[in-house]
This record gives C-alpha cells, structure tokens and sequence, in this order.
C-alpha cells in the first residue's frame, strides 16, 4: 500500500507539472521586436530586454540589422529575421567619418539623425524579409518593442495593425522627446540637452542657449521628422491614425538604458523605467585564455583603450593617432588597444591591439586600472559598475554630455580631440594613474550603481508582463493629452491677468472720465466769466 500511495502522489506530483507548464504557455505572449539598427552598441542594450523576456517563456520574433552569425543575436525563444541594407550602411560609415574630421555641429547631427531615422523605417519595411513575416496569413503579436525614439516613430503602426501595445525602448536616456510625449515634466531651465554638455547648474547664457535649442529640436521633431515619418508610416499603413497620436495614446511603455548615478536627477512617470545596466552581467564570464593570462601578468595594471563599435580608429587624423599611442607607448603599465583594421606601424611593447573583446568582463578584471573611452553610455555604465576610472574623449552625440557628468562625478578626465596633444595626453594620463581619488570616486560610484531594489532585466520584465496583464492607461500621465496653452496654463494666466487688470482698468476709465468731467466744468467756467 505504501508503493501504491507514492504512485498516486507521484501521479499528482506529473499533473501539477503539467498544469503549471501549461499555465506557463497560456501566459506566453508572441513579441515582436524591431531592431534594425546595425550599431552593436545599439543591439547589445536592446537584445538584453528580449533575453529576459525570452528567459520567461515569451516567444521572440526580432528583427536585426546585425548579420548571422553575430555574438550579439539572440538565440533562446528567438525567430530571427535578419535585415541589412547598403543604404543605411552608406550613410552611417560616411557620417562617422565626418567625426572624426569635427565637421558636425550639434544641430547638424541631429537633423542628420532625423534623415538617418527615416531611411531606417523605409528600408525595414520595404524589405522583403521583413514583409514576408509581418504579413503571413494569421500574423498574430501581443506586444510591439521598438527603438522609436531613435527617430523610428512610425515603427508604432505596427501596434496599431496587430491590435497591441507598443513598448518603446532607448538605448540611451530620457530625450527631450520622450520627456514630452510620456508626461514627464521638462524643463530647459535645469534639464540639460545632451548634445550640449551642459550641467544642470547652468549660466544665463547656458540657459539662454539651451532654451533656444530646447524650442528649435521641439519644432524640428514635430514639424519635421513626425511628418517624415507621418509620410512613411502611410506608405505601408495608409489606414492608420496620426503617428503623433499614436504615440500619445498606444504607447504603453519607454524603457530608457539609464541609471540616476549617470544623469542629473529628474522626476519620471510611472510609463518611464530605468534599466540602465540591462547589458552588464552579474556574474563575469570567463575570458580567452591569452587575454586573462596578458591581464594576470601585469604587474603595473592595464590601461584599456576603446572607441566603442561604431567609430573606427584607423580612420582617425595620423597626427591625433601618432599622439595616443606616443602617450600610451610611454607608461610602465600595459596598454590593451581595441583597434580596426591594420596593426599600427612601430608600436611600443607595452602595447597589445585587438580587434574585439569582451568589454564588460574585461573591465571586471582587478588589473584594469584606467579605460580610454569615447563616452558611450554602455561604456560609462561598465566601467561605473566595476569601478574603473575613466579618460573621456567624446566624439559626438551624448558622450560630451556623458563625460561631463562622469568628469563632475570625479571618476574621469576629459580630452579634447580637436585640441589634444602628445603633452597633454601625457599629462591626464599620469593625472588619472597617480591621484587615487579617481578610482576613490569610482568604486564608490559603483557601490551606489549596484544598490537596486530589482536588477534592470527583473525591472524590465515586471513593467512589460504588468502592461500585458493589466493595459496601460493607468500609468500615462494627462498632460501627454493636453495642448500647449493648457499645458503652460496660458489660459489660467490670461484670466487670472483679466481678473487683476479688468478692475484696474475700470478704475482707470473712472477716474479718467472724472478728470476729464471737472477739465471739462472748469473750461465751461472760464468761458462763462469770459
């Protein structure tokens, strides 16, 4: 009898397996992720929120401009589709190029951007790949992910044709355009654009000029890239409503790939969550065994040198290149070069080049005492998460605004590349190798970058299954529906003006109208004695 009671409760035991397997299933949504940007950087941020989501059960179409093959794709619960296209290839390595010759202003860059957007949307859904698995008969999502605020705005009529929610994700920071179309309060006269490198301690002309940048990206961003994108969202969808409406009223979330340690403060809507970190591992992965053996053999530490995956070095001025590795072939410590294309002539000893590395379990190493970054945001996070004093040399976007935040925060010394030489790199880098503060100030940086209530993939997780379950409505903010005049309370200052002045103006009319009732008595006098 006790064999037959453990085969019942073994029985029992299979069934409840079943049931919460099938529970599991019934609560798998089908996503479908958009992509299409080929910046690894980009990809690394964006492919971590659809690991976790893979990770829960939920099945995965993503959409990618990386090739196959790549390390970055996914692969667990993921159908791939892989798109490419030599147009927007062409533009972007042409627009890099120009970087590194400083031949972009700050609204240069953004139109540029805008442009750039715009080819990205047509091409992606005028691919035949990525039409053929939209379009299959029966075609069903529950939930759309998008990077729309990379200036991909008309990816959002895609949650209008499947009839689901659309989640935006930002491989940076709140935008000044997701501030506005997501509730959360803007303000130019402390919230610093990026583009800018402003602090939120601004002067008056500080304000004055990112006042006036604030107001000319709002005109450029809705009266021209919404209707760009207005016009190519019709091509495909002609039956859709207003790609600015649409983004007021089906977007139901914006993931931003930031973390308060890195921005100046700022108050966020409930439909905003931070993830910033998604990317970093918790536990580090083992490295190549050459590259662990070249770290564990450095006595002095290892200065690591990167220009992040999109910006490739070769391609900089010889005069600036022959000054970075003048500088860093003269340290004691070894020197790990991240570089494209040709191995650079008479390289110093202490210098080894590569063409790819494992950046975030790199950084974990114990030996890696300073790394030269552009400012990438994914960078910044890495080296603030393992504690890694930072040189900052931005090149373009938000890696000024970046290293200017991470230079205020004390973990970095900033470079000027247009005004950079041999003895000045030689300079900041005995700065940030001999004063202790800056690795002082990083490691206690990363201590506060680590004290989170939910990792960033639970986070992100817990905000898209909570909208799958529950809609959306309830985290929007009203002020997303409000016109400008209700928004900035004209009306009430208008009638509240009205108010105050109406009586004064009456008093006024009064008392001019007795003025002019006792000239008027007075002349009549004069002429009667007259």
């Amino acid at each position: 009898s006790r064999f037959c009671v453990r085969g019942v409760l073994q029985v029992f035991a299979a069934l409840a397996v079943l049931v919460a397997v099938a529970l599991g299933v019934a609560d798998a949504a089908r996503i479908l992720a958009v992509m299409p940007m080929h910046a690894r950087s980009h990809q690394i941020a964006l492919s971590a929120v659809t690991r976790a989501l893979a990770d829960k059960g939920h099945d995965i179409t993503y959409i990618t401009g990386l090739p196959q093959g790549n390390k970055i794709n996914p692969t667990h619960n993921h159908k791939l589709i892989h798109f490419q296209s030599k147009a927007v290839s062409k533009e972007a390595d042409a627009e890099l190029k120009r970087f590194w010759e400083n031949k972009r202003g700050t609204l240069d860059q953004i139109t540029f951007l805008m442009k750039w957007g715009a080819v990205i949307v047509n091409e992606t859904l005028s691919s035949p790949v990525v039409k053929a698995e939209l379009y299959k008969p029966g075609q069903k999502f529950d939930l759309v992910i998008a990077e729309l605020f990379f200036f991909q705005e008309a990816f959002i009529t895609l949650g209008h044709h499947f009839k689901a929610p659309v989640v935006a994700i930002n491989p940076f920071g709140a935008s000044q355009f997701i501030n506005e179309l997501s509730g959360n309060p803007v303000n130019p006269s402390w919230v610093p654009s990026p583009f800018l490198g402003f602090s939120d301690r601004m002067s008056f002309i500080q304000r004055a000029i990112n006042a006036f940048l604030h107001v000319g990206t709002h005109l450029s961003y809705f009266y021209y890239n919404l209707p760009l994108q207005e016009e190519i969202a019709k091509q495909y969808f002609p039956d859709v409503p207003h790609v600015e409406e649409l983004l007021r009223s089906n977007l139901a979330l914006t993931l931003i790939n930031n973390h308060f340690t890195l921005v100046y403060p700022t108050p966020m809507a409930p439909n905003v969550i931070e993830i910033g970190g998604i990317h970093i591992p918790q536990k580090r992965n083992p490295l190549p065994k050459d590259l662990q053996d070249y770290l564990d053999g450095a006595k002095e530490g290892v200065v690591y040198f990167s220009m992040g995956s999109n910006l490739k070095v070769e391609q900089m001025p010889e005069e600036k290149s022959k000054a970075i590795l003048g500088a860093l072939g003269a340290l004691k410590e070894r020197v790990l070069l991240k570089w494209d294309g040709p191995k650079p002539k008479d390289l110093s000893p202490n210098i080894r080049t590569i063409e790819w590395a494992p950046q975030a379990d790199l950084l974990a190493h114990p030996n890696i005492r300073a790394f030269w970054t552009h400012g990438g945001l994914l960078s910044t996070q890495e080296s603030v998460y393992h504690g890694v004093p930072l040189i900052g040399m931005p090149m373009f976007g938000d890696q000024d605004f970046n290293m200017l935040l991470a230079e205020q925060k004390g973990f970095c010394v900033k470079v000027d590349f247009r005004t950079m030489t041999r003895e000045s790199l030689d300079a900041t880098l005995k700065e940030i190798l001999r004063n202790p503060k800056y690795k002082e100030n990083a490691s206690r940086l990363s201590r506060i970058f680590r004290s989170k209530a939910l990792q960033p993939a639970e986070a992100a997780v817990f905000a898209i299954e909570h909208v799958l379950q529950h809609g959306s409505e309830h985290l929007k903010p009203s002020n997303v529906h409000l016109p400008l005049y209700q928004l900035l309370l004209l009306d009430v200052i208008a009638a509240a003006a009205a108010i105050v002045l109406l009586p004064l103006l009456l008093l006024w009319a009064c008392c001019r109208a007795l003025c002019c009732g006792k000239k008027k008595a007075v002349a009549t006098n004069k002429k009667k004695k007259n």
